[in-house]
């Protein structure tokens, strides 16, 4: 990694921003969509040779079981895969429940298989997501590149719905330190025997690739610039917790209407950021569609809109891309303005992340 200037840590007059990077954001770097997450995987024999044999038994007899696709067919081109967000909703709903699926419980602990096939998922999307980010992620390189050019970077707080590590790599790589995900690791990051200084604010509401947590002591390690839980299909034992030497898991929640916060982590990071868009003047929504599923999201959004003080903040939605239809673009509009009580402070940009990467000026001009 190339040596970096000091990053300038006396905010001017810049705007408290909040930026919202959704799955569109990464899909600008290559990150697959969730649509086509499943696919991707069983189309790839590298990925399915990652993963040990009662895992893959697993996933052919889930996706037999419950949604009728054979797998092993070789004629997935066509075949409709249920979303992320069906799979592992389907499997928290029975875990609760304490009920499950006949012909899926062939265990001894038969309740406990909920939770397992999701830990197969939940590992599934940790490898789709290691292989197809191999390379540099120039968009958000440029995006972290720009803010901090215009005395913008500090003044700024990334709020990140994606598991991948896109966003933690671009702050490394220009600001030569760590994000600060305002949590604590233990071990704390080290870099040649010299503490590893956090500074730009990143949030990642649904989890991180390269975190790992002791269920035992409830530490929670990082792994920078590493998808530590993409590994653990392979080799889970080689992840152990620094201080009673257990094996770790992944925090990765799923995008589901069930989703499961019991993690201390993870409230602390919800905390932070409804404090964070209370502060903001400016929010900008990227790559991010606001899904009638995302209820957590938008409780976050109302929360911080009603109990803020002074004024609201301005709304700015860059999600263009060429696929999208009129249709599309108009129902997109519509949840936005419909959530937000300031209407006349919602402005839909007809920006893409890669023009909003490029200048983030740019989206003033749109609003006006």
């Amino acid at each position: 990694m190339g040596a970096a200037k000091p990053v300038n840590r006396t905010p001017a007059h810049h705007p408290q921003t909040v930026i919202f990077l959704g799955a569109g954001a990464s899909a600008a770097d290559g990150a697959p969509l969730q649509s086509e997450l499943f696919r991707e995987y069983f189309q790839s024999a590298t990925l399915r040779g990652r993963v040990e044999a009662s895992m893959q038994q697993d996933l052919v007899k889930y996706f037999a079981q419950l949604w009728g696709i054979n797998v092993n067919s070789g004629e997935l081109g066509n075949i409709k895969f249920p979303t992320f967000e069906e799979a592992l909703g389907l499997l928290e709903i029975a875990h609760a429940r304490g009920e499950f699926f006949k012909g899926l419980s062939w265990s001894s602990q038969p309740l406990g298989r909920a939770q397992e096939i999701s830990s197969h998922l939940t590992s599934l999307i940790a490898l789709i997501i290691q292989e197809k980010l191999r390379r540099d992620c120039p968009k958000h390189r440029q995006l972290v590149s720009k803010l901090r050019q215009s005395g913008a970077l500090l003044s700024t707080v990334f709020l990140s719905l994606n598991y991948d590590i896109i966003i933690d790599n671009a702050i490394e790589h220009v600001t030569n330190e760590i994000p600060d995900y305002r949590v604590s690791f233990s071990p704390e990051p080290h870099r040649n025997g010299v503490n590893w200084q956090p500074c730009v604010k990143l949030l990642k509401l649904h989890g991180s690739l390269n975190w790992l947590f002791c269920t035992v002591c409830n530490t929670l390690s990082l792994f920078p610039g590493h998808k530590a839980a993409a590994e653990l299909p392979r080799a889970p034992w080689s992840f152990r917790c620094s201080a009673c030497h257990e094996v770790m898991i992944p925090i990765i929640i799923p995008p589901t209407f069930f989703k499961v916060m019991s993690n201390l982590y993870l409230q602390q990071i919800w905390k932070e950021a409804e404090e964070a868009v209370k502060r903001a003047e400016r929010i900008v929504f990227c790559g991010y569609s606001f899904p009638d599923a995302d209820m957590h999201i938008k409780y976050l959004l109302k929360r911080a809109e009603v109990n803020r003080e002074g004024e609201a903040p301005k709304v700015f939605i860059v999600n263009e891309h060429p696929d999208k239809t009129e249709q599309q673009q108009q129902q997109e509009k519509d949840r936005y303005e419909r959530f937000f009580r300031k209407k006349e402070y919602v402005h839909w940009t007809k920006l893409s992340f890669e023009e909003f990467a490029a200048d983030p000026s740019l989206i003033e001009d749109q609003s006006k």
